[in-house]
């Protein structure tokens, strides 16, 4: 006969028994007239109209009236073709209506709901009662995904589907092989670690299924969000930990988006004991090695149990997200060394998803691995490449950054390690292909292929590391040695840096929240939006020169950029909890600045340290452009200074730290002075770290947020 819907839309129907697939690609509740009439029936995802705008512009349309969301937001005339709902959906609400009689705490939602901003027919009926809160609303739609069992047929396809599309671009999370997990997912979990991988994937994706819900129907639930899925994730936490001496591959993956997901939840504990498992594990399964030397699977009699082609990409990928979990975690004191990982990069993911096997570079810029014969070596190994291995390579650099900076090198001669650093980071960008840079048709491309939120991540993470490598221009903010007179100019120059790169984070988070909070997913932005407001706000407040020419105008851009980050904070704060405290500290900085400006006292300001000779002469030696070139790319000859006092991380606790005096009434810097993110997190809520942790674990921790 057909399910319902498809009786109502006049269209043949398959008959499957789990739902037909007419539905399944409409997104609607599939009913073949057999069940009782569910309580839980799912709000659909999708608009039945668009405007006229969002159609010809080939975006998605909220289909709210009588303006849609995008047309608000950019101020434009919305128009639609037609009614919000087409007849069939209408006359298959009736059908409900007169099937079942309204209960007295809400109504109940047809087989095929149509949100209240497209409904023709909004006002409350006085036979249903009084309509519910939109929060009630939500919780009874998905009411299934804080359950602690996982669901089935559909729906769990719809969480998988949108951890695939939301978190396993990001970073170095993209180690399950898609195909391969949708294959054994309609075979059945043969195992306790298949079930467990697959508990963790649908915790993940339950947040995005749930932020998708709220924004499409305007409602901000972020305590709904952040539980969606929770218990799933407990149930993979469990039976990772029921048998504790079991090691496998899908094990360690689940520890791996575990560590990720208690990151996101704020619970850096757990996150912290995951890690040293997850890098643990890897060297006890040796994937940090190639299983052997026929990388291109080309032998024609491979030898019994060998790993297939994607099991073998599916492994090194695994390896590398251990090395960048670990790189994160270790802050300096990480586990993994780059001599003990003896494979090759990720390559790109097309040939991972379609099982191709290819060669790419080590992580070393144009090389290989030594037992490869040259006749399976291509010309050009980096082709092979995609943004995961630029990314890597990117996280190899940050951690030589804080191995510099913490053992206290010496500065300032040519062929010193920040010079050295400073070239890498540079022969880093250069060698950036076309398809990793920041351009409007790279944007796009990676909209389309739902990586946007990876391009985000790699180029913030390439500022934030010029940040980390600069700081020895702000000695009074990193309490660090201060510089000599004789290298004022160049000192003028890495301020200079400074500033740059961290405008350069706010305009690109700001540029993708434009296209939707969920490509700013990864846990790492929200710290990098906060570390770009303390350098931007420090710069304007303690080094610009007020004498200089266009200093108000800087004053300006500096204050509206921090605005901005304030405002993406707040948005990203319903998926991290840590982002809403990030961005009321952020204010609190942002209004003393504005009530010094306000009293024109930004000139009277004096200076952090007792003048130096040379000081008069700063206007004329700052760059006069500010161009997106970094200012500072002709080298790093004479910019640091002398030895640091000691090393960065010497002692276990905050408390030993001096505070800086207060340089005027409206601006306290306190909160500035501490690069470690523990610093601020302590102050803004006890859910940073846990009271049973150690003050010298905590401050180890730091880099892993």
């Amino acid at each position: 006969m057909g399910c319902r819907v498809c009786r109502a839309r006049k269209v043949k129907c398959d008959g499957r028994p789990d739902g037909c697939r007419n539905c399944e690609r409409l997104q609607l509740d599939c009913d073949d007239g057999c069940r009782g009439g569910g309580n839980d029936s799912l709000r659909r995802m999708r608009t039945y109209r668009s405007c006229q705008n969002c159609r010809l512009s080939k975006t998605k349309c909220s289909g709210s009236r009588p303006r849609c969301t995008r047309c608000v937001a950019k101020d434009m005339d919305c128009l639609y073709d037609g009614e919000a709902s087409p007849r069939w959906a209408s006359s298959l609400g009736r059908r409900d209506e007169d099937a079942s009689l309204p209960v007295a705490d809400g109504p109940e939602s047809p087989v095929v709901p149509v949100p209240e901003s497209e409904s023709p027919a909004a006002a409350p009926d006085p036979r249903r009662g009084a309509a519910p809160e939109p929060d009630d609303k939500v919780e009874n739609q998905l009411s299934w995904l804080l359950s602690p069992e996982l669901p089935t047929g559909r729906n769990v396809r719809r969480v998988v589907e949108q951890y695939f599309v939301n978190v396993h671009p990001l970073r170095c999370f993209a180690f399950v092989h898609k195909p391969s997990f949708m294959h054994q997912l309609d075979k059945g979990l043969g195992s306790d670690d298949e079930s467990a991988l697959l508990h963790i994937v649908c915790a993940h994706g339950a947040r995005f299924l749930v932020l998708g819900h709220c924004l499409d129907g305007h409602v901000a639930t972020p305590a709904l969000v952040r539980s969606a899925g929770h218990q799933w994730a407990k149930r993979a936490e469990f039976l990772m930990l029921a048998n504790f001496g079991r090691i496998s591959m899908p094990r360690l993956m689940v520890a791996i988006l575990l560590h990720d997901y208690y990151l996101g939840a704020g619970e850096y504990g757990q996150a912290l004991m995951l890690s040293g498992l997850a890098v643990r594990m890897a060297y006890a399964l040796k994937i940090n090695q190639e299983y052997n030397a026929d990388v291109l699977c080309s032998e024609p009699e491979p030898e019994p149990g060998a790993p297939s082609v994607a099991s073998r990409e599916s492994r090194r990928r695994l390896m590398w997200a251990c090395y960048v979990l670990d790189a994160g975690a270790g802050s300096g004191a990480d586990l993994l060394r780059e001599s003990d990982i003896k494979i090759q990069l990720p390559c790109n993911e097309r040939n991972f998803g379609l099982r191709i096997p290819a060669v790419t570079e080590t992580l070393a810029v144009g090389h290989v691995l030594q037992f490869l014969a040259p006749a399976v070596v291509p010309r050009r190994p980096a082709a092979n490449m995609g943004i995961m291995a630029y990314y890597i390579r990117l996280v190899a650099l940050w951690k030589r950054i804080v191995r510099c900076a913490g053992l206290g090198l010496g500065h300032g001669q040519p062929d010193s390690a920040l010079a050295a650093l400073d070239a890498d980071l540079l022969l880093w960008r250069r060698e950036l292909p076309d398809f990793v840079e920041y351009s409007t048709e790279t944007i796009y491309a990676r909209l389309d292929s739902n990586q946007l939120g990876a391009l985000v991540l790699i180029h913030c993470t390439y500022h934030h590391n010029h940040l980390e490598l600069y700081r020895v221009a702000m000695p009074d903010l990193f309490k660090l040695a201060s510089l000599p007179a004789e290298q004022r100019q160049a000192l003028q120059a890495a301020q200079a840096g400074c500033y740059h790169h961290a405008r350069r984070i706010s305009d690109i988070v700001t540029d993708a929240a434009e296209h939707g909070v969920r490509f700013l997913s990864d846990s790492q932005l929200p710290f990098f939006l906060y570390h770009s407001s303390r350098v931007m706000l420090y710069y304007v407040a303690r080094l610009l020169d007020p004498a200089r020419p266009g200093a108000e105008a800087k004053m300006r851009e500096a204050v509206e950029a921090v605005e901005s980050n304030s405002r993406v904070l707040r948005l990203m704060a319903i998926l991290f909890p840590m982002a809403q405290s990030l961005s009321a500290t952020t204010d609190r900085w942002l209004s003393k600045v504005q009530q010094t400006v306000g009293r024109d006292e930004l000139v009277l300001l004096p200076p952090l340290s007792p003048p130096r000779p040379g000081a008069g002469d700063e206007s004329e030696s700052r760059p006069a452009g500010w161009s997106t070139v970094n200012p500072n790319a002709g080298g790093w000859d004479g910019t640091s200074p002398g030895p640091p006092s000691g090393p960065r991380r010497a002692s276990c606790s905050l408390e030993h730290e001096r505070p800086v005096a207060a340089l005027c009434e409206a601006l306290d810097l306190d909160d500035l002075l501490s690069w470690d993110l523990y610093g601020i997190s302590t102050e803004m809520g006890e859910g940073v770290c846990n009271d049973e942790m150690d003050d010298c674990v905590s401050q180890s921790w730091t880099g892993a947020i």
